[in-house]
């Protein structure tokens, strides 16, 4: 009779267990959903060169806006060469990794964005988060810059990265640098929406990094048609874009 209360005895405690590790997993589950708000702000290094409408998407690491020589997306497509970032966003919010997407100012040329943009989300896997923020150069055919699926699940509240990004070429449009092939000041300001309607050109040559800006110099290296000038060129990085964490 003592072995079997003794055997009773051990069951009992055996119960209790199972239902406290049954409870700690769910406060494990609970803890690994993080609330985390970022913001951004871009530092235009270009002399000549306004950057478009942000696109700053939070995402898990299972998207990419584009990848080196890889076609670009259509949505890609649009933003590169006329400055629209709605189609990007758009398929950014199509996607299964997505967190959340939004919709920034344009940076003038040598210019810090004053006020930095600001996204949130709630995730359950907080260390693949992941950031990417798109803009274009709107005096050139189709060059863009910014981040690409930034890792920031490792990052504290308060802490900031730095990043210094380059010039890609969507690889959507030859670069004619031609007024009618230009959104930007440097053609007459023909505005992003017309540029939009002027997307004829879809070589789909795969995404790489920008060549420059030729431009109208008076040299046996000049293009006679470009209206861009000396001013115009940029050397890499074109932007400086600082992440911090706030929440």
């Amino acid at each position: 009779m003592k072995l079997i209360r003794l055997t009773g005895a051990l069951a009992a405690v055996a119960m209790l267990a199972a239902c406290s590790d049954d409870d700690n997993d769910g406060g494990d589950d609970a803890a690994r959903s993080v609330n985390a708000r970022f913001e951004v702000k871009v530092v235009n290094l270009t002399a000549a060169q306004p950057l478009s409408p942000l696109a700053v998407i939070a995402h898990d690491n299972a998207y990419r806006a584009f990848v080196d020589g890889t076609v670009a997306t259509e949505g890609l497509e649009v933003l590169a060469e006329a400055g629209d970032n709605a189609d990007l966003l758009a398929e950014a919010r199509a996607a299964e990794a997505h967190l959340a997407s939004v919709s920034g100012p344009g940076v003038p040329p040598l210019t810090t964005l004053a006020t930095p943009v600001s996204v949130s989300f709630t995730t359950d896997d907080f260390e693949n988060a992941r950031l990417t923020v798109v803009t274009m150069l709107v005096n050139t055919n189709d060059a863009f810059t910014g981040i690409n699926a930034a890792n920031v699940g490792g990052m504290t509240v308060g802490q900031s990265r730095t990043f210094n990004a380059p010039a890609w070429d969507s690889g959507t449009e030859a670069n004619t640098e031609t007024a009618a092939s230009i959104p930007g000041p440097a053609a007459g300001g023909t505005g992003f929406a017309a540029e939009k309607e002027l997307r004829a050109d879809n070589s789909q040559v795969p995404v790489r990094f920008h060549p420059g800006v030729v431009g109208n110099t008076n040299t046996e290296d000049g293009l006679p048609t470009s209206v861009l000038g000396e001013i115009h060129r940029f050397d890499n990085p074109v932007s400086r874009i600082i992440v911090t964490r706030v929440q």
